[in-house]
């Protein structure tokens, strides 16, 4: 008896279940591809945030005005909000509008906003723009503040501040709507006083 040249059915079903395999594998292995990738992307912006923020609110801090005289109080800090007079980030150094009366805080809407209006030194000859609002991160829950004195003071950590001087370092928590996104506390060292020391 003479065989034809070809394939049995048993051999194409072989051949067809192992393409199978095959096919489920390139698929699994491009989902995890692409899962890693939207993981990674996510991440990736999630860092640039962090550290766009970061920034901000350590130069904000970092430039904040000492008082220029004895009734002068530039800065007030409550346990979730502060406002001050600093120098923003943006601003360059020859822009006549060297100062900003700064607020930060979280609003009704859960964003944590940089409100800010040009400072004046003295009595304005005109009135003041409306302040400009900053949103610098959507899905904030609150945002913790507390503020240490100065050695000389006695080093206390404190949830308010109303003295008439700067405090030594602002520590900031972000604490976000989402708890597993979590950011790093922020202990930020403002300018020396006047004198030249804390």
């Amino acid at each position: 008896m003479r065989r034809d040249d070809g394939f049995t059915l048993l051999e194409i079903l072989v051949a067809v279940v192992v393409m199978g395999f095959v096919i489920a594998g390139l698929a699994q292995a491009t989902k995890f591809g692409m899962t890693a990738w939207t993981v990674q992307a996510r991440m990736a912006e999630q860092s640039a945030t962090m550290e766009r923020v970061d920034r901000v609110l350590r130069l904000v801090v970092e430039q904040a005005a000492p008082p220029l005289a004895a009734d002068d109080k530039p800065f007030a800090g409550l346990e979730h909000r502060m406002t001050l007079v600093t120098r923003l980030p943006a601003q360059p150094v020859t822009d006549p509008v060297r100062r900003a009366q700064v607020a930060l805080g979280v609003d009704e809407k859960d964003r944590l906003v940089l409100r800010w209006q040009p400072h004046a030194n003295g009595v304005a000859i005109r009135p003041l723009p409306p302040p400009s609002e900053i949103v610098l991160l959507d899905g904030v829950d609150h945002l913790d503040l507390s503020y240490r004195q100065a050695v000389a003071d006695g080093g206390k950590w404190m949830r308010r501040w109303d003295d008439a001087s700067l405090p030594a370092l602002v520590t900031m928590q972000i604490v976000m709507k989402d708890p597993k996104v979590t950011w790093p506390a922020l202990q930020v060292t403002t300018m020396l006083d006047s004198n030249g020391s804390f």
